[in-house]
């Protein structure tokens, strides 16, 4: 899965010369509901998706940028859970982390294409493709939640300065994931979840109201993620366009702090030392 993902992006990449960059605008939680509902969502299944959201800082203090630990995200199954995780055996820098999603037995993920590549609307039906499959699009017509981190495969052109969208993934929780019912839409596949290595930057949001802001935020810790990458004397991770965005946080949650993580896939890494759980 991962090689046939990494080739069907390199041919995607020489698109990023000509389209527009992906909208990094944030989707907010009344837009989001609308669009639950003109998709035929009952009100029950809307405040299952959409939880109460907690109220905005207006207290003029400088926004915290700082992600929320994953310790204290997946301690929280019920709310959101999250694919296994562990640490690679890499001497780490306060610039980056190593680990790696391992392969456990099938244990699957469920991903769709973005289509149009760069769009708010090809993101939105991304998304809305997904959560109609959790929510009975599929042969068994059953309900459940979707699990973490959700990941995006981006490409960002360093000559354009361009970064645009490939597909969108999310792990399916244990409660189906050994025998996930199949999607009845075409656009959404199921697939084993390969063993992932990567390297990663995490960060508390995207730093901005506007999709320009927000995508140069996400260069940024991009870039910063790189240079620290640099800085170690590491350089095998998969093909410079090619990076991951993965989103930490429950479906709904406009508020609070968050975590974000951009990612640089590791080329062929094998760690000798055992391994242990990310616990930060």
């Amino acid at each position: 899965m991962l090689r046939l993902l990494i080739i069907s992006v390199l041919v995607s990449i020489a698109l990023s010369f000509v389209e527009p960059e992906f909208d990094f605008s944030r989707i907010g939680s009344d837009e989001f509901e609308a669009h639950l509902r003109e998709h035929g969502f009952s009100e029950e299944k809307i405040r299952r998706i959409l939880p109460e959201q907690v109220e905005p800082n207006r207290s003029g203090k400088k926004k915290n940028f700082a992600p929320k630990p994953l310790k204290k995200i997946c301690a929280v199954p019920l709310l959101l859970e999250c694919a296994p995780r562990v640490k690679l055996n890499v001497t780490e820098s306060c610039g980056f982390k190593a680990s790696k999603f391992p392969r456990i037995r099938n244990l699957k993920r469920v991903v769709t294409r973005i289509q149009p590549a760069n769009t708010r609307q090809g993101f939105l039906n991304a998304h809305m493709r997904l959560h109609h499959y959790l929510h009975g699009a599929n042969k068994l017509r059953v309900t459940f939640t979707r699990g973490a981190p959700e990941i995006s495969s981006l490409l960002y052109n360093k000559t354009t300065g361009v970064i645009t969208g490939y597909d969108i993934s999310f792990f399916i929780p244990s409660e189906l994931n050994y025998s996930p019912p199949a999607p009845t839409n075409p656009d959404v596949r199921l697939e084993l979840w390969e063993e992932l290595p990567v390297y990663s930057r995490a960060f508390g949001d995207y730093g901005g109201p506007t999709s320009h802001s927000r995508s140069s935020f996400v260069k940024k810790q991009l870039k910063q993620l790189d240079q620290a990458l640099r800085k170690a004397n590491i350089t095998n991770y998969v093909h410079d366009g090619l990076f991951l965005l993965a989103v930490y946080n429950p479906l709904g949650h406009a508020h609070g702090r968050k975590r974000y993580e951009v990612m640089r896939i590791i080329d062929d890494a094998k760690p000798k030392n055992k391994t242990r759980k990310v616990d930060n």
